[in-house]
Formats: C-alpha cells, sequence, structure tokens
C-alpha cells in the first residue's frame, strides 16, 4: 500500500485519490527516496531504516528507564526501586521481544508512531515539555491513536518539572511518606498545561500544513485521519473492531462506533488521576489500552507495550504470578501460533468461517487484558503497601 502511493506521488497524482493509500503524507517523500523495494539495494536499505528505528526505539526506552520516573516521583518513592530492571535490560527486552522482530519483518509505518511515542515519553521524563509535546504531535500525525497519550504524558512532564524545581531536602527520598514541597518553588500547572496543549496544537498545525505543499488538495484529511474514526476498511486483523461491525446494522453503526471511541476515550483522565503519585505507570497502561483497543491493532504496539511493562518491573513481585501472569502468557503464546493458521484457514484454504480467527483474537485480547491488570495490581498494591506498612504481605479482601 506505501507503495503504491509513493508510485502515484512520484508521478505527481494525488495518492488519496484511490481511496486505498491511507498512510500519513510526510512519508511519501521519505519512502519516495528509497531504492525501489524491487532491488536487493532496496530491501537491504529498507532493512536498515526499520533496524535503525528499533534500535532508537530501545535506546529511548533505556532512557526513560535510568531517568528512575518509574519508581519515583515527586509524590511517591517506592520502597522496591531497587529490584527494577537494568536500563540495558528494558532495552534488550524490546530489541529481542519477538513481536518487536516480527514487525521489523514486515516494516509497518507504526514503527515510525511508536519511535515519536517513546520519544515524547523520554523528554517528558527529562522534564522538557516542548519536545515532548513535538514528539507526541508527530507520533498522532502519523498514527491518530496516540493522542490519548498526551494527557498522561503531560502529567509525567510536569511531575519531573516539579522535581527539578524542588531542592535536594525536600525531595521524597524513602517509603513514599507525604512530603511538604514549598509550593512556590512549584511551575504553575495551568501555565505548563496551556504551553503543552498549545505546542502540540501548534505542532499539529505545521504538519498539516507542511503535507498541504507537497500534496495538491487537503483529501489527506479524511482519507488518514476518519478512516480510523468511521471504520471503512474492515480487513481482518487482530483488533476486537472489525467482526463486530461486519455483523453491525448500517443503521447502528454511527452509534456503536461513537461507544467504541467513547470507550476508549474513558481511560486516559482516570489513569492520571488514579495514579497520580506514579505517572509513567499511567502512560503505559494507556499504550496497552491502544495497542488491545484500537481499531486496526497491530502487533508493532503490542510488542512496543509489552516490552514497556519492564519499566514498572520493581512491582513485578508483587503481581499474582502463580494465578494470572502464566495462563495469560501461555494464551498468548497460543494465539501467536494458531491467529496465522486460522487466518490462512478461512481466507485462502476456505476450510473455515470468520468465527475461527475472531475467537482467536478474543483470546488474543484477554491474554492480554490479563497482563495488564495483573501489572495494575502489583502497581496499586507497591502504593499502598508503602502508605499502610501493616499490611505488608498480607491478602487483600473486599467485605
Amino acid at each position: 500500500i506505501v507503495q503504491e502511493g509513493v508510485f502515484l506521488y512520484e508521478r505527481g497524482l494525488d495518492p488519496y485519490d484511490g481511496g486505498i493509500f491511507h498512510q500519513a503524507p510526510l512519508l511519501l517523500p521519505i519512502f519516495s527516496l528509497l531504492p525501489a523495494s524491487s532491488t536487493w539495494l532496496g530491501r537491504l536499505v529498507s532493512v536498515l531504516l526499520y533496524t535503525g528505528l528499533d534500535v532508537l526505539i530501545g535506546d529511548n526506552l533505556y532512557e526513560i528507564a535510568a531517568s528512575g520516573a518509574a519508581h519515583t516521583s515527586r509524590l511517591y518513592a517506592s520502597p522496591r526501586r531497587s529490584r527494577s530492571w537494568s536500563p540495558i535490560s528494558v532495552a534488550a527486552t524490546y530489541l529481542l521481544n519477538p513481536f518487536t522482530i516480527l514487525s521489523c519483518l514486515g516494516r509497518p509505518t507504526t514503527v515510525f508512531s511508536i519511535f515519536f511515542v517513546t520519544l515524547g515519553i523520554k523528554e517528558a521524563c527529562r522534564a522538557k515539555s516542548i519536545t515532548a509535546a513535538f514528539a507526541l504531535a508527530m507520533a498522532s500525525y502519523i498514527s491518530l491513536h496516540p493522542i490519548l497519550l498526551l494527557s498522561p504524558v503531560g502529567v509525567v512532564c510536569y511531575d519531573r518539572l516539579c522535581l527539578k524545581a524542588t531542592t535536594k531536602e525536600e525531595r521524597p527520598d524513602a517509603q513514599g511518606k507525604p512530603m511538604a514541597l514549598d509550593q512556590r518553588n512549584q511551575p504553575s500547572a495551568i501555565a505548563f498545561g496551556l504551553r503543552l496543549f498549545g505546542t502540540f496544537a501548534v505542532s499539529v498545525a505545521f504538519l498539516f500544513g507542511l503535507s498541504r505543499l507537497i500534496l495538491p488538495s487537503w483529501s489527506f484529511i479524511p482519507s488518514v485521519y476518519l478512516t480510523p474514526l468511521t471504520l471503512p476498511d474492515l480487513t481482518p486483523n487482530p483488533g476486537l473492531w472489525w467482526y463486530f461491525f461486519i455483523e453491525m446494522f448500517d443503521a447502528f453503526r454511527s452509534f456503536f462506533l461513537g461507544v467504541f471511541w467513547l470507550h476508549m476515550l474513558s481511560y486516559s483522565v482516570p489513569f492520571c488521576l488514579r495514579f497520580r503519585k506514579q505517572p509513567l505507570a499511567a502512560v503505559v497502561f494507556m499504550m496497552g489500552t491502544i495497542a488491545i483497543f484500537e481499531p486496526y491493532a497491530n502487533i508493532a504496539d503490542v510488542g512496543a507495550w509489552l516490552s514497556s511493562l519492564t519499566l514498572l518491573s520493581h512491582t513485578f513481585e508483587l503481581a499474582s504470578t502463580h494465578r494470572y501472569t502464566f495462563p495469560a502468557l501461555a494464551a498468548l503464546l497460543y494465539t501467536t501460533l494458531l491467529g496465522p493458521a486460522f487466518h490462512h484457514l478461512w481466507i485462502y484454504a476456505g476450510s473455515g468461517n470468520a468465527n475461527f480467527f475472531y475467537a482467536i483474537t478474543l483470546v488474543w485480547a484477554l491474554a492480554l487484558l490479563i497482563l495488564m491488570t495483573d501489572t495494575v495490581y502489583s502497581v496499586l498494591r507497591d502504593e499502598w503497601e508503602t502508605e499502610r506498612p501493616e499490611g505488608k504481605g498480607k491478602e487483600v479482601r473486599q467485605i
């Protein structure tokens, strides 16, 4: 599909007229500079490009882990922070992840979006709001969904900015005890929010204007950004949307599109509020929500999210390992192997039907959800045990 868009772009035609090309416009001049993929040189350059992007993503994760933002904030410091995985282990988890390797072989444009998402998180951990907002604008320009990360990443950036403004004596040093911070040294949250969202909006407007300069019309906006909102293409994928809308009556389509999107939108702010003491956890969980529930799901986003879970490795010992984690990992292996087989039986061999493949995608999503809820539990348990030391090691039950 990218090759077709590049073919039309190089001949001065609008690549969005045919309704097939749905990628961001600024990717066209980048791919047009590469040698033809039909030649050995073109394939080599393409492989090197995607390998380089993966290495840069791994470096971003390394820097995020090295910043300590996962276990230390202005309001909280985990007593288990010494048990965090080393930054090199976090980067290696991404680079050696089987889903990362598969996405590198498939060479989707999602990798560009993942790079800018991790770059934005890294810059937020450095308290650089301008570059973080611009990186997220680039990610949202390439793929619409990263816009949902703007609020959680903004909370991370503001937290690190406040932490830098706090003197060494005022920083929370251990046990997550409440600290009396001098509010006069803290930057204004309103001014920070206006700067962050303003930079994001200006960056997106700049990218749109730049796109219009290389294209004959504004047709790329509905083709690129309304496609995930309206879901016109129901090609089977690892996501949960396509089968549901295949069976949907047209009269109810708009209503359920709104319901599905409101479901995704409903997580961002609650994550920011509940994990305000551990804002990087909110970012990781929002990445997981996007990877599981996005309309056109793919393994590149899943691989990046599973690797980002290692940023919260200091809480792994609190996960309900013996009950849920092993079955979830086994289900992931099961669906990874059987998913392509069921897809082949349905689409190519003609000896199955849509229920075969959709059943596998349901198990796939269930396994990912179990992993996420397990990690949510471990993060909350770490915070709860810090606030209530007398409950450490005891089972928590709702009565």
